[in-house]
């Protein structure tokens, strides 16, 4: 049997995760071997029995963090392909690999076309067979990185058919999270940490309350960093939204806070493709306000059942201009029911029709088809 190893940076639940994920699955009809090396959180495996399940040939799981181990491991096993994604442990490994002889057929999963995310691979760049991006940005792989080919892999995947919330699905949801009834309810569902700059939604919120005729209430609903949890709990305080917002902390199904939410907000520094919390608020037809960060802008239609922020950096937080600009767009749609009930309408059939029909698993094994 041939040999692929994917090396990850972690393995604990988040959209690079999923894209391992699914990578891993793409070859489970395959007679290949299947190792998964990663390098940080060893104690969160979240995705490790979902890997297992969805592919049978994963033969081991090891947390392999740095670079002489990974040296070591590699030289020792040289499989037949290596699926990397921001293991530093194996990038630094690779070129000493290659001074020893041992030279590994190697694909590179991108997510982000910025170039202080690319930068990081510069010192495997001669290394690389083959680029995968997440969305085009070749020309900035081009500029950063080299020649190699790049693969266009959208991470959309196949979903189960979901059925836009209703006014009862909605009520129902609010009552078991605790959410007043008939208040305009806005929020996020996900991880919240510095990098999903949770308090810029928070901003955003009390931006939108002040210009809506109705009382409005935020849901916050997920696991919260604990590193960003006082940040979350300041923003709350500045802002006098702490009688208005309802932490639920970690929930085993998010199904509900989306269900529940009038609009879906995003405010994250940076992300890759196309966030899954998106497509999941989408497609409930629950309509989303993200920034232009990653590959959301080239998919998100303005007006169309989303509403985005320009955005066009990876590192400061949204400026409270346009968080104010936002929330007087969104503001007059909210306090209109048929306005908003069309954008509902919008957001669900945009958020089904975006993964209908595209085969991301066949083209990821048309990408790594050569080395198997």
């Amino acid at each position: 049997m041939k040999h692929v190893v994917f090396a990850h940076r972690k393995l604990s639940f988040g959209g690079g995760e999923r894209v391992l994920l699914e990578q891993v699955a793409a070859l489970a009809g395959l007679p290949v071997k299947v190792s998964v090396i990663f390098r940080k959180e060893p104690g969160k495996r979240d995705i490790e029995p979902e890997l297992r399940q969805r592919n049978p040939n994963v033969a081991e799981v090891l947390h392999l963090p740095g670079a002489l181990g990974a040296f070591r491991w590699l030289r020792r096993t040289r499989p037949d392909l290596l699926v990397l994604c921001n293991h530093k442990g194996v990038q630094r490994a690779l070129p000493w690999l290659a001074r020893f002889g041992v030279r590994i057929p190697t694909v590179l999963t991108l997510h982000e076309h910025y170039e202080r995310h690319l930068r990081k691979y510069r010192g495997v760049r001669n290394l690389v067979d083959r680029w995968i991006c997440t969305y085009d940005f070749t020309a900035a792989v081009r500029q950063h990185l080299g020649t190699a080919p790049c693969s266009i892999i959208h991470p959309l995947y196949p979903r189960a058919v979901v059925e836009p919330v209703g006014a009862e699905a909605r009520r129902t949801a609010r009552i078991a999270l605790g959410v007043p009834e008939h208040a305009v309810v806005v929020g996020y569902a996900g991880q919240m940490d510095a990098r999903k700059a949770t308090a810029d939604v928070i901003r955003f919120a009390a931006r939108l309350g002040e210009q809506l005729p109705d009382p409005l209430h935020l849901l916050l609903a997920g696991r919260e960093d604990q590193a960003y949890a006082q940040e979350i709990q300041d923003a709350l305080e500045d802002e006098r939204l702490l009688d208005h917002c309802t932490r639920t902390g970690p929930l085993k199904d998010l199904s509900p806070a989306f269900a529940a939410l009038d609009l879906y907000v995003m405010t994250s520094r940076n992300e890759g493709f196309f966030p899954l919390a998106l497509i999941e608020a989408l497609e409930r037809g629950v309509p989303v306000l993200a920034p232009t960060v990653g590959g959301i802008g080239t998919m998100l239609k303005d007006g169309e059942g989303g509403f985005l922020i320009s955005k066009p950096d990876d590192r400061k937080a949204i400026e409270d201009g346009l968080l104010r600009a936002a929330a007087a767009r969104i503001a007059p749609l909210l306090a209109d029911p048929a306005a908003w009930e069309a954008q509902r309408a919008k957001a669900h059939a945009f958020g089904t029709a975006l993964t209908r029909d595209y085969d991301a698993a066949a083209k990821f094994r048309d990408a790594v088809a050569a080395w198997l």
